[in-house]
C-alpha cells in the first residue's frame, strides 16, 4: 500500500500476523471506529502477510487440528468481554459449513463430497489458516475512512525504542511507529535458516515446513523421530501417508497399507511415555465447577504463607490432585456407579472434602490422580520387546478410555480438570507467583506431564500409531531416554538404549526432533527481534539462567522490561514470546467460554487507548475521548466465572 505523509497520523506496528496479531489488529480497528480520533496507520510486518500464521494454506488435511472446530473463533463474545462484541461472526465450524465444506471416509481430508461436518470434528490446520486468512479480509473490510493499513512482507531484525519506535526489516528498509505490539510466535525455523545445519549433519531440528525438510529422507534410509507428541505425530503422517500409504479396517482393525516410498521409522523420547489421547467429544455441555482448586483457594494460600511466590508442589499440587479427585468421582455419579450426583456434589461443597474422598476411596476403590497423571506407570524395560509390548498395551488402554470421552470415563474427566482450569494455574504461576526453584521444577518438569494427560494427539493418531507398530514401519525399541550420538566414521546416528536391562542399539540415517523449539530471547536460538531487543537493553528474560523458563520478562501490561527493571509503555509483548513470565500462551481464541488470548489483546489495545487519551489530554491539540459505549467496553469478564477453555 501507498506510503502517505501525516504530521498528526497516530503509527501503530503489529509484528507477526498469526491469531494473536490478528485479534490485535481487529481490536485496533474496533478502537479506531469508536473513537473521535486523528488518521491511524497500522503497519504489519510478517513474511506471509496473509494472518494464517503457522498454519499454512497450502499444507495436507492430514495435519489435524487437536482442537474441535466449534472451540475456535475469532470474533469476541460477551463471555470474554461483558458487552463489547459490536462485531460478531461464525467460529471455524460455522464458518466451514456456510461453505458447504465436508468430511471425507479417511476422516481428515476435508471438500464437497463426504459427510456433513460436526461441531466435535478435527478439522485441518490448513482450513484454520484459510480461517484466519478469511478474518483477515472481514477486518480490513470494516476499516473506517480514519485508518490505513501497510502490510509488510518481511522480518524485523532490529528494533529500537525511545521517543518512538524504529523497526528494520529483512528486506532493508526501515519504519517507525509511535507505538507497537510485538506478536512473533513460535520460533519456527525459516528457508533462511535451515534446520539441518548448525549442530550435526543430518539433523533436523524442527521439521515444520514438513513437506520440505522430511522430503530429503529416502525410502532406503532410516529416520528416528524424538518426541512421541503432535509434533512427532505429525512427521509419522508425513512419512507415511504423505508416502502413498494407506489406512483402512479390516476385521473390526485398523490396518495400514504401505505406499511403498516409507523410510524405516524408529520413534523414542526422553521419558519413554506416551501422551495421552485427546478424548473424543460427543458435546460440550460438561463442564466441571471446581470446589478445591480454585483462585480463592490459592489466595488463602498466599495469605496463610505470608507470601506471594508459593512452592508449586507443595502448595498447588495438592488443590490440583484434589480437584481431580472431586471430578473423577463426579463423573462416576452422574454414570450411576454412586449415589446420585447432585448430593454428592453436595456433601463435597458442604464438607471436609477430604473426609468425603477419603470415604468414597473406602466404598468404591482408590483413585489416584499422582498414577493418573504418570503415563509410564508400569513400564516394563527387560529388553526392547518388552518396552515396545508395555507401550502398545499403554496406548490400548488409553484409547479405551479416549473412546468413552470426557462424560463417561470418569479418568478421562479428571484429566479434563488439567485443560479447563488453565486459569487457576495461571492465577497461580503468572509473573512470579512461584520460587525461583519451583517455577524451574514446573516448567521443567511438571508442564511436560500436564500436556501429556491432555494436550496429546486426536483419537484416530494414536490408532494409525498401533497399526503402523502392527504393520512394522514404526518401530520403538529403545525405551526411556537412549543415548544418541553422531558417528563421523559411519556418517550415521547411533542410538543405544540406556535404561532397558537387555541393552539395545540401532543406527540412524536422519535424527528427527519432533519437538517445537522453545521460543526464547537468549542463545543462539533467539530470534533476531528478540536477539536486538536484549542486545540493546530494552527486553531481558523472565529468569536468566533457567533451562525451562526461556520466555521474555513482561509486566502485568503486557509491557516488556528491559535490563534496567523499567517497562516500556509504547511496546507489548504478547504469544509465547513471554511464556515463563505467564502460563500456557499457544492457544487460539475460543467462542462462549472465558477466552485468554481475546483478554489479552483487548486488555493491550484498551492500554493503549488509555495513552492516547492522556497523551492528546496533554497536548495543545483537541481531546478526543472514547464514546460511553467504548469505556463501557472495557469491560473483563471474571475467567473464573466463565466456562471452560479449550
Amino acid at each position: 500500500m501507498a506510503e502517505f505523509e501525516d504530521a498528526g497520523e497516530l503509527t501503530v506496528a503489529v509484528v507477526g500476523l498469526g491469531s494473536r496479531g490478528l485479534s490485535i489488529f481487529d481490536f485496533l480497528v474496533r478502537m479506531a471506529r469508536e473513537l473521535d480520533m486523528r488518521r491511524l496507520r497500522i503497519d504489519i510486518i510478517d513474511p506471509d502477510g496473509g494472518g494464517a500464521g503457522l498454519h499454512a494454506t497450502d499444507q495436507p488435511d492430514y495435519f489435524l487440528l487437536n482442537t474441535t472446530c466449534a472451540q475456535v473463533s475469532m470474533f469476541p463474545d460477551r463471555r470474554t468481554l461483558a458487552d463489547y462484541p459490536d462485531v460478531t461472526g461464525p467460529s471455524l465450524y460455522e464458518w466451514a459449513v456456510k461453505r458447504d465444506l465436508r468430511l471425507a471416509e479417511d476422516g481428515c481430508s476435508v471438500g464437497d463430497t463426504g459427510r456433513a461436518l460436526r461441531p466435535t470434528d478435527f478439522l485441518p490446520r490448513r482450513l484454520l489458516g484459510e480461517y484466519l486468512e478469511w478474518f483477515r479480509r472481514d477486518i480490513e473490510s470494516r476499516l473506517p475512512e480514519n485508518v490505513r493499513v501497510r502490510i509488510h512482507r518481511a522480518m524485523v531484525t532490529d528494533f529500537v525504542t525511545g521517543d518512538v519506535c524504529r523497526l528494520h526489516l529483512s528486506d532493508g528498509s526501515e519504519l517507525c511507529a509511535d507505538y507497537a505490539f510485538l506478536t512473533t510466535g513460535h520460533a519456527i525455523p525459516t528457508e533462511a535458516g535451515s534446520p539441518l545445519s548448525g549442530r550435526a549433519p543430518r539433523l533436523i531440528v524442527s521439521p515444520f515446513p514438513m513437506q520440505q525438510w522430511l522430503s530429503a529422507i529416502g525410502s532406503d534410509e532410516t529416520v528416528a523421530i524424538a518426541g512421541f507428541g503432535l509434533t512427532a505425530i505429525d512427521a509419522l503422517s508425513t512419512l507415511t501417508r504423505g508416502r502413498g500409504g494407506q489406512f483402512s479396517v479390516s476385521d473390526g482393525q485398523l490396518r495400514y497399507e504401505p505406499g511403498g516410498e516409507e523410510p524405516r521409522l524408529v520413534l523414542y523420547s526422553r521419558s519413554g511415555a506416551p501422551f495421552r489421547a485427546r478424548p473424543r467429544v460427543c458435546s460440550f455441555d460438561r463442564i466441571h465447577r471446581p470446589v478445591a482448586f480454585t483462585p480463592q483457594r490459592i489466595d488463602a494460600l498466599r495469605e496463610s504463607r505470608g507470601t506471594f511466590r508459593l512452592d508449586f508442589e507443595r502448595d498447588v499440587l495438592p488443590l490440583v490432585y484434589r480437584e481431580m479427585r472431586v471430578a473423577y468421582r463426579q463423573c462416576q455419579a452422574e454414570l450411576g456407579d454412586q449415589p446420585d450426583v447432585v448430593a454428592l456434589t453436595r456433601r463435597l461443597k458442604s464438607g471436609d472434602i477430604d473426609a468425603v474422598l477419603s470415604q468414597l476411596d473406602e466404598e468404591q476403590g482408590r483413585f489416584d490422580p499422582a498414577v493418573a497423571l504418570d503415563t509410564g506407570a508400569g513400564m516394563r524395560m527387560a529388553n526392547a520387546t518388552d518396552y515396545r509390548d508395555w507401550l502398545a498395551g499403554a496406548l490400548r488402554r488409553d484409547l479405551d478410555e479416549a473412546a468413552a470421552g470426557i462424560a463417561n470415563s470418569p479418568l478421562k474427566a479428571a484429566l479434563d480438570v488439567l485443560r479447563q482450569l488453565r486459569d487457576t494455574f495461571r492465577h497461580a504461576v503468572d509473573f512470579g507467583g512461584m520460587t525461583d526453584a519451583s517455577l524451574d521444577d514446573f516448567y521443567g518438569r511438571m508442564v511436560p506431564v500436564l500436556n501429556r494427560a491432555v494436550v496429546g494427539p486426536q483419537y484416530e493418531r494414536h490408532q494409525e500409531l498401533l497399526a503402523l507398530l502392527d504393520a512394522g514401519i514404526v518401530r520403538a525399541p529403545l525405551g526411556p531416554a537412549p543415548d544418541v550420538a553422531w558417528d563421523d566414521g559411519e556418517e550415521r546416528w547411533v542410538l543405544t538404549s540406556t535404561r532397558l536391562n537387555e541393552v539395545t542399539s540401532l543406527t540412524a540415517d536422519w535424527l528427527c526432533l519432533g519437538t517445537i523449539p522453545h521460543t526464547t530471547v537468549t542463545g543462539p536460538d533467539a530470534s533476531e527481534l528478540a536477539a536486538s531487543m536484549r542486545r540493546r537493553g530494552s527486553l531481558r528474560p523472565f529468569k536468566l539462567g533457567s533451562k525451562s523458563v526461556s520466555g521474555a520478562e513482561i509486566d502485568r501490561n503486557h509491557h516488556p522490561v528491559g535490563a534496567d527493571g523499567s517497562a516500556c509503555k509504547r511496546v507489548w509483548v504478547l504469544g509465547p514470546l513471554c511464556e515463563g513470565a505467564i502460563f500456557y500462551n499457544h492457544l487460539v481464541p475460543s467462542p462462549n467460554t472465558w477466552s485468554r488470548p481475546i483478554a489479552d489483546a483487548h486488555r493491550c489495545v484498551a492500554d493503549l487507548q488509555r495513552q492516547i487519551s492522556r497523551a492528546e489530554s496533554a497536548s495543545a491539540g483537541p481531546v478526543r475521548r472514547a464514546s460511553a459505549a467504548a469505556s463501557r467496553r472495557n469491560t473483563h469478564v471474571d475467567p473464573q466465572e466463565a466456562s471452560n477453555e479449550t
